[in-house]
This record gives structure tokens, C-alpha cells and sequence, in this order.
């Protein structure tokens, strides 16, 4: 029994002998040996590589420089080109009706007719004129607010340049025309450039226009009421154009902010509307425009000198700061049987 398990081994460790060899897994060789050196201290320490800013990508093709103006919009190339364009449309249909009706027409329809027919074309003729500068050169917003001024006030000055010279109904409207376009020109020429006007200097620009209109009906209506003969009211009417243009030669060596231009306008013009109101009804006469105008210098005055900056720092939270404070203060508490009563006096509130 003993050879037979003894035969059967040694023929199957014939057989395992005669198979080939399989693939053994094989340890990777151990990590070479770390190589340390003392540094150098002579040596500075290497320096980070720089940074180098990503590169853009470029999504299509180098564009000319036409091709990179930016635009407002399709049709405008400037924010303020919509109302430009409509300034030029109402003067257009103003004028122009003015115009057409000077045309003598057989009945009243026909004036009628020419007068819309005169609105309809100078409308149109001038909104395209107006469309098409806006759509090539851009208008910023503020500018167009001068603009639309000038316009007005030019309207203004034409008319009462032709009242004043008792002209035609067609040279008063063609006055008119020739007088609001001279007005638009100007602000366009004036503030061409590039860049948009702040709004501080347009601002400016409309509280000298109204400080200018205002002052000058007060003087003339004092004048009126002390002379008896007639006087014309045409330096009111032109005081407006020649407003701007005095706040236009004033944003040259001044730049004020928006809100303290504000502040100067709604202030003083407040407190003379409130003298004109209360002194029409208590007096008349010269009184009242005199009170108005000393009211409004005087307020413009106080307004200017509280809003400007003095240049001293203030130092805030003072009361903390303060080693000992003492200051006379009203005093109410509760007094009599069940506190049922209150007694006031005087006080003295100390601060330590």
C-alpha cells in the first residue's frame, strides 16, 4: 500500500515538472536610495517661476477698427440719440405748422389743411435729419438733456425777438426755426468730443439758465412797477439761452456735484416762490418782488456756504470721547401721591 502512494507521487511530481512555466508576479525593485546633500547657504533660495497671465482665446478673427466701435444700439449710436431725435420731430411739427399756416387758403379749411401739412413736413424733414446724425455719431445721455434745453430756449428767444420786432407771421415762424436749430447746433458742437458732459456741469448748466430767467422778471417787474411807461419783455425771454451759455463757460473752472446743484436750486428758488405767494397776499408794489429777490440771494448765499466742504475734519462720537461734560437740560419726571402728577424744571446732565 505504502508503494503504491508512494508511485503515485513521484509520477505527478513527473507531470508538474514536464508543464511549462507560469508567470509570477514580481515585486518592483526597491526605490533607490535618497541622496541628500547639505545646501549651499552661499546660494540664495530659488525663486518661484512666475505667473504668467492666462492668454484669451480668440473666438474669430482680428477685427478692424471700424468693426470694433461699440454702439448703443442698432438703430442709435449713442444713449442719448432717441431724444435727440425726438427734440428735432416737435421742433419740426412746431415750425413747421407755424409756417404753413402763414399760407392763406380760400376757407378756414384750407389754413388748416397747409398748417398740418406744414407740421407733417417739417417733422419729417428735420426728425430725419435728426435720425440720421444719431444713428453716425453718438449722442450720450446727458448731452441730449442740453440738447433739448437749448432747443427751448432758442424757441423762446425767437419768438420774442420777433414779437419784439412786430415781424410777419412767416418770419415769425422761419425765426423760430432758424433760432431752436441754432440752439441745437451749438450744444452738439459745444460738447462734441467723445465723451458725455457730467451731471454736475449739465446741472449747472440748468440752474444758471433758471437763476437767469427768474432774476431777471423779478428786476424787470420792479422796473415796471416804478416806471410808468410801457417796457418790453424781452430780456426775460432771451435771459434763458444766454443762461446756459454763461453755465456752460462756468463748467470750465468748476465742478460741482449734482446733489449740492440741486440744493442750490430747489433751496433759494423755494424760499422766493414762498415770498412771492405770501406777499402777494399781505402786500403790493415793488415790496413784494424786492422781498422775493433778497430771499432767494439771501438763501442762495446761506446755501452755498453751509453745502461747501471747509476742510476740517469733524470728529464724530465726541460725546464718548469727552472726559467730563455738563449741560442745562429740561427735566419732567413724575411727582406727587402715587406719582399721579408731573413736575417740570430745570436740569443739569453730566457726563464723566
Amino acid at each position: 500500500m505504502k508503494s503504491i502512494a508512494l508511485f503515485s507521487f513521484l509520477v505527478s511530481a513527473l507531470a508538474g515538472a514536464q508543464q511549462p512555466d507560469t508567470p509570477t508576479a514580481i515585486s518592483p525593485p526597491p526605490p533607490p536610495p535618497a541622496i541628500t546633500s547639505t545646501p549651499d547657504e552661499s546660494l540664495p533660495p530659488p525663486s518661484p517661476p512666475p505667473l504668467v497671465p492666462p492668454v484669451p482665446r480668440a473666438v474669430g478673427p482680428a477685427e478692424s477698427p471700424g468693426a470694433r466701435t461699440v454702439r448703443y444700439s442698432r438703430y442709435s449710436a449713442g444713449p442719448g440719440g432717441p431724444l435727440l431725435a425726438f427734440t428735432e420731430v416737435i421742433s419740426g411739427i412746431v415750425s413747421g405748422a407755424m409756417i404753413g399756416a402763414t399760407y392763406d387758403g380760400d376757407s378756414e379749411d384750407d389754413k388748416d389743411t397747409k398748417s398740418f401739412t406744414g407740421a407733417m413736413l417739417g417733422g419729417l424733414a428735420l426728425g430725419t435729419a435728426g435720425t440720421l446724425y444719431q444713428y453716425f455719431v453718438p449722442v450720450e445721455r446727458n448731452e441730449s438733456f442740453l440738447v433739448a434745453g437749448g432747443a427751448i430756449t432758442g424757441f423762446i428767444a425767437g419768438v420774442a425777438i420777433a414779437n419784439s420786432e412786430d415781424l410777419s407771421r412767416r418770419d415769425r415762424g422761419l425765426l423760430s426755426l432758424v433760432a431752436t436749430q441754432a440752439g441745437v447746433i451749438s450744444v452738439l458742437a459745444a460738447t462734441a468730443g467723445g465723451k458725455d458732459v457730467s451731471s454736475g456741469d449739465t446741472a449747472l448748466v440748468g440752474m444758471t439758465s433758471l437763476y437767469a430767467f427768474t432774476l431777471t422778471a423779478l428786476v424787470q417787474n420792479i422796473y415796471d412797477q416804478e416806471t410808468s411807461g410801457d417796457i418790453s419783455y424781452l430780456p426775460t425771454a432771451l435771459a434763458p439761452a444766454l443762461g446756459m451759455a454763461l453755465g456752460g463757460l462756468l463748467t470750465l473752472p468748476l465742478e460741482l456735484e449734482s446733489s449740492r446743484v440741486f440744493q442750490l436750486t430747489l433751496v433759494p428758488l423755494g424760499v422766493g416762490s414762498a415770498m412771492l405767494w405770501l406777499g402777494s397776499s399781505l402786500a403790493d408794489g415793488t415790496t413784494v418782488p424786492v422781498t422775493a429777490l433778497a430771499g432767494i440771494v439771501a438763501s442762495f448765499g446761506l446755501t452755498l456756504l453751509l453745502t461747501s466742504d471747509p476742510g476740517v475734519p469733524v470728529e464724530k462720537d465726541s460725546l464718548r470721547h469727552a472726559d467730563f461734560r455738563a449741560m442745562p437740560v429740561p427735566v419732567v419726571m413724575a411727582a406727587g401721591r402715587n406719582n399721579g402728577s408731573l413736575a417740570a424744571g430745570p436740569g443739569l446732565l453730566v457726563l464723566f
